[in-house]
């Protein structure tokens, strides 16, 4: 396994030196300590070996009952298909269309791609451009594989109806679980700069020094990793478009944060989830769902909702709000602490679907006409526009723009000091 003597982090910008490194080490930027490249032992075969199980474990999972529901000798039981059927018979388009890619699509068409590229890494004769676009593929949808998500909505949906009726786990339930382990481990083995190696070879060295690729006229490949001369538009390697630092980078986080707090209104004012029982219907927002559940004594889950659907959301938006400050009007704080706040920021977002999928699980399970249904409220998709939109605010904000700022603060104070 080769990679190149350079690559600059896509965090920071620092120009690295790649040591050598042996199997199953990692190795991380030394300025912002960012994982830059992980070398695995046996990659290729592990991969193929999670990859393929993952999808036999998905087929499983779609071909037998996946949960029952029994209350006062009404029993029904549901397969994973069911969750979107019955919202597309409900009227709930949108809804179903979001939860089939979250569930189905983009984790079948990432564990294909993935198959499909270890595959031809060992026959010559597949054109690289093809290559080139299962990579791009990769990259793109790996953000929004949401299968672990859902594992835990089904369990907190599990947890809502245990009061009200008994809840088994069918077969297709455990088929599941293993395949969310198998799609997971699959995307720790998959590192990016080993594969834009294996498909378009070492990006072209350049004699760097130990600091900022924008300080040295270069610009670091932000898809990929490699380093390039400062007069490029598009990667040698990768063909993505490049550029020094991301542009209308703050601009665009603005205004997808104000539009999201925009549509946190009518999450949070509307009912997210409607509940018939005996004839009477009873809408519940997302506060209403948590004190419920929190009377009943469920306090972990109750917990588990109010950060995920209402403390999550907001810190999100005054979290990337103030590194937008902090990039243009920088504090004394140390940039790492930034980084770290940006990084936790990207990984807890996405999880904020819980409510969401539990909201789909709930429909599917409990139709049983005016006795007790549960259907969507209209918030479901104001609340799922909410963290959409503020995934891509925290994919459009640029972390080099914090360090741009570190440096030109630590160099005034230098001056200042001498």
């Amino acid at each position: 396994m080769f990679y190149e003597n350079i690559t600059t982090c896509e965090e920071c910008d620092f120009v690295n030196s790649i040591p050598p490194l042996r199997r199953g080490e990692r190795f991380r930027c030394q300025r912002c300590a960012h994982v830059l490249v992980n070398v695995h032992k046996h990659v290729s075969v592990r991969i193929m070996g999670s990859g393929l199980s993952a999808l036999l474990m998905l087929a499983m999972s779609l071909s037998f009952p996946f949960l029952g529901f029994s209350s006062n000798g009404i029993e029904r039981t549901v397969s994973l298909f069911d969750t979107l059927s019955v919202l597309l018979s409900q009227g709930y388009l949108v809804l179903s269309i979001l939860l089939s890619l979250a569930l189905f699509v983009f984790p079948v068409v990432y564990l294909l791609a993935i198959l499909f590229l270890v595959w031809s890494f060992q026959h010559q004769y597949v054109l690289k451009f093809v290559q080139r676009y299962c990579v791009r593929w990769l990259l793109v949808i790996e953000p929004w594989l949401m299968v672990d998500v859902f594992l835990v909505g089904i369990l907190v949906a599990l947890v809502k109806m245990s009061s009200l009726a008994d809840i088994s786990l069918e077969l297709s339930f455990w088929a599941f679980c293993g395949y969310v382990i198998l799609l997971l481990k699959t995307m720790v083995l998959v590192d990016k700069r080993w594969l834009w190696n294996k498909v378009a070879g070492r990006s072209a060295e350049h004699s760097a020094l130990a600091m900022t690729a924008k300080k040295q006229g270069l610009i670091g490949c932000h898809f990929c990793g490699a380093t390039l001369s400062g007069h490029a538009t598009h990667c040698n390697r990768c063909g993505h478009s490049v550029y020094s630092r991301r542009p209308r980078s703050i601009n665009t986080t603005v205004a997808l944060l104000v539009a999201s707090l925009v549509m946190y209104i009518p999450a949070n004012v509307f009912p997210i989830m409607q509940t018939t029982f005996l004839g009477s219907t009873e809408p519940s927002t997302i506060m209403g769902g948590v004190l419920l559940l929190w009377s009943l004594g469920s306090y972990p889950v109750a917990l588990i909702i109010l950060f995920a659907s209402v403390v999550i959301p907001i810190a999100k938006v005054l979290s990337l709000g103030w590194l937008c400050w902090q990039s243009r009007y920088p504090s004394r704080r140390l940039t790492k602490q930034k980084i770290t706040l940006y990084r936790l920021t990207e990984l807890v977002g996405r999880w904020s679907m819980i409510d969401v999928f539990v909201v789909a699980i709930l429909t599917s399970l409990v139709q049983m006409g005016n006795f007790m249904s549960i259907l969507p409220g209209p918030a479901v998709l104001s609340f799922t526009a909410v963290i959409v939109l503020t995934m891509l605010a925290a994919m459009a904000f640029d972390p080099r723009l914090l360090w741009d700022k570190d440096d030109v603060t630590g160099a005034s104070l230098e001056g200042g000091e001498e």
